[in-house]
């Protein structure tokens, strides 16, 4: 849902960031975001903070960047993205205690993972899996 929220508050400034990047909080728009949050108005200059397949998209990434972000915006967008990142370190957190909870069992899920199993079989499994 926060991530929506995001994308609702940059689509109120006129920023279409979700038109070109596939990933809005992937590390090339969380840049672009800090930059937003930070007072940036240049596009072109948050246009260059795309990183790995979304440099070949920088004339798009222009133009999407381009919009007006008012100061509600921006204290909104940072109070989304500070919510954003706790729950990021929240997940990893868990994350650890479920790997640490599981470790004596790799030997046993490595060899449950090599059965082979058909897509009919599969299937049928997972509906009687629960929920």
């Amino acid at each position: 849902r926060d991530v929506n929220r995001v994308h609702k508050v940059l689509e109120g400034a006129n920023i279409k960031l979700a038109s070109v990047a596939s990933d809005v909080l992937g590390v090339s728009g969380r840049n672009m975001l800090e930059a937003l949050i930070a007072g940036s108005t240049d596009p072109s200059a948050m246009a260059d903070l795309a990183r790995g397949r979304l440099k070949a998209k920088r004339e798009a990434l222009t133009a999407a960047l381009t919009g007006l972000v008012g100061p509600h915006q921006r204290f909104l967008l940072k109070e989304l993205l500070a919510h954003i990142y706790g729950l990021d370190a929240h997940l990893a957190i868990l994350d650890a205690e479920i790997r640490s909870r599981v470790e004596e069992y790799e030997e046993l899920i490595a060899l449950l993972d090599s059965i082979p199993i058909d897509g009919r079989q599969k299937r049928s499994w997972l509906k009687s899996a629960p929920t």
